[in-house]
Parts: structure tokens; sequence; C-alpha cells
């Protein structure tokens, strides 16, 4: 018997953790209208310290009211970085396929860093689109950027420039307040 109700309540408890996460997870991505759609996105992986990173993006809003771009750097060993915002033109409202670009510091100090960009895009009613994560790594040995063939024609759309002051781990690891060394 007892075995019995304690299944009952782990059951119970499942459904209702489900229920609340489930409306959560809907009240969070779900406004009025409809939200935007991040339907593709690619950036290289590992680049070069000192290179341009390119972030590309496409994304559509069937009610045709994107406003902006919120983009969220986070690196191992120092933290968050402030977001950025960039809103989007009235022109790309509806749909966009293009690219943010930022500049990454040189030298052999921020060789090996692992950072993770976290893009989302909202829309005028407060939606906002599922967030898409892409990984950074830098190596000293790493190829040039090529721009794959698909994202050849958004290399012509710069939708931003971020303006992130990218610091070495290694100066926040070692007791330092993160400035250039």
């Amino acid at each position: 018997m007892g075995k019995k109700v304690l299944l009952i309540v782990t059951v119970g408890a499942l459904l209702a953790w489900w229920a609340v996460n489930e409306h959560y997870r809907r009240a969070q991505y779900r406004g009025e209208g409809q939200g935007p759609l991040v339907t593709d996105a690619y950036a290289a992986k590992v680049i070069r310290p000192g290179d341009t990173w390119m972030i590309f993006l496409r994304a559509e809003d069937p009610d045709g009211d994107m406003k902006s771009i919120a983009a969220a750097l986070w690196q191992a060993g120092v933290g968050d970085y402030p977001t950025e915002v960039t809103i989007i033109k009235p022109e790309d409202a509806r749909q966009f396929s293009g690219y943010l670009s930022m500049r990454t510091p040189g030298g052999l100090n921020i060789n090996w860093n692992e950072l993770e960009l976290t893009v989302i895009v909202q829309d005028n009613q407060g939606n906002r689109s599922r967030p898409v994560k892409l990984p950074l790594t830098f190596d000293m040995g790493a190829a040039k950027q090529e721009i794959p063939e698909k994202w050849q024609e958004a290399a012509n759309h710069r939708l931003a420039v971020l303006m992130v002051d990218i610091q070495s781990s290694k100066s926040f690891n070692r007791g330092g307040s993160g400035g250039s060394n």
C-alpha cells in the first residue's frame, strides 16, 4: 500500500513539474502574435587572435515586427560581458539574412580562451526567439576564416558590429583586474 501511495505522489509531482515547466517555457517565448524564429546560424568555432569573428544569422517573423538582436558573450575564467543590443532596420523586420561582426584581440594571451555567444531576436511585442549559442576558441594556428557557400549572400549584409572588449582570462586567473598587460 505504501509503495502505491509513493508511486502516485511521485507521478503527481512529475506531472506538476512538467506543467509548470511547460507553462514557463511557453510564456517566455510567446507574448502576443508569433515570435521570431532564427532559422539558421553559423560562426567559425576556432579563429586566430586578432581576426574579426563573423556571426551569420537567418531569422524570420510571420508578424514582420522583429525589433532587436541581443548578443551576450560569456568567457571561461572571466564571466559575462555586457549584452549588446542591435536595433533591426525596418526593411529587415519580416526576415533577414546577414551577419554580426566582432573584432578580437591579437597576441598569445588570448590563445585557447573559450567563449560562447548567445544570440536572441526579439519582436515589438516582446516575443523572443529561442537562444542560439555559438562557441569560440582562439588558436594562433587556426586557418583563415572561410565563409561557407551558403552564407556568401549574407556576407553582403552586415547587421551590426559588436563592440566587446575581450580580455585574456589569464589576467583574471592571476588575480589581475582583467586589464591589458
